[in-house]
């Protein structure tokens, strides 16, 4: 979509995806960017508001896995620009043996997120359309045995964001709805997986996994705001090894009327 005169709204964009994803939206003249992250790199934050000076760029200290932080996120962007045009949910992290705090960030948090934020996207309240982009992974279209709690997070992602971007509730909200899997990338992420495994037999796939190819983040950034720029509602992708690509996933049951 065209970011003109739009306001953005990105959780975890400090992050290396997310940061490298930020740059690449800096270049198309937003009206504001809204930068929700647990931790505030000021070196990043200057970076980002000196690439263009036009759109303003904001830090909100964001816990995502508590709901009055949202809340008060969400808030303060109606506060100060009234309107949300795109939110990118994009925190994350892979630490199996806390299955709690893996839920909580990569898939409650998400969820609650595009809940606070729905209202002033909704063309039918208080918004006027958009784009919600839900950053997934390749591990939420596959299995994998040396993250499963991980794994299950990035499904869950996967099928609320199929759920909510039903072209029933498009046609009502005017927010498509997108989905977008970063297959490996050098991120911390993927710093030493053989410590984040799922059980004490993981071990050495997680440090065969560790060692296999990744792409850049700069390059798997780029594709995260390829996708935010030109979209479908209901669109998922995958950004793997330096390429962008649609997934049409397969249908295995509909409701018989």
């Amino acid at each position: 979509m065209p970011l003109s005169g739009k306001n953005v709204v990105f959780v975890g964009g400090l992050g290396f995806i997310g940061y490298e994803a930020c740059k690449q939206l800096l270049t198309k003249n937003a009206e504001s960017l809204f930068i929700f992250d647990v931790l505030e790199n000021t070196a990043n934050m200057a970076t980002l508001q000196s690439n263009n000076t036009k759109t303003k760029v904001y830090y909100t200290k964001f816990d995502i896995t508590n709901k009055d932080s949202i809340k008060s996120a969400i808030g303060n962007v109606i506060a100060n620009v009234k309107y949300i045009d795109v939110l990118v949910n994009g925190a994350g992290i892979l630490a199996d043996p806390n299955v709690e705090l893996t839920l909580n960030i990569n898939l409650i948090g998400l969820i609650n997120t595009t809940f606070e934020a729905l209202p002033y996207m909704d063309r039918n309240k208080q918004g006027r359309g958009g784009v919600i982009v839900n950053i997934a992974s390749v591990l939420g279209l596959e299995p994998a045995s040396t993250a499963a709690v991980y794994c299950a997070s990035k499904f869950g992602v996967v099928g609320f964001s199929r759920s909510i971007s039903d072209p029933y509730y498009y046609s009502i909200t005017g927010v498509a709805v997108v989905t977008f899997c970063p297959g490996l990338t050098e991120t911390p992420l993927k710093n030493n997986i053989s410590s984040k495994y799922t059980f004490e037999y993981s071990k050495k796939l997680s440090e065969e996994l560790n060692n296999s190819k990744a792409q850049t983040a700069s390059i798997c950034g780029a594709h995260l705001a390829e996708v935010v720029f030109s979209h479908m509602n209901g669109d998922i992708y995958i950004s793997d090894q330096g390429t962008l690509a649609k997934v049409t996933p397969t249908i295995y049951w509909q409701p018989t009327f």
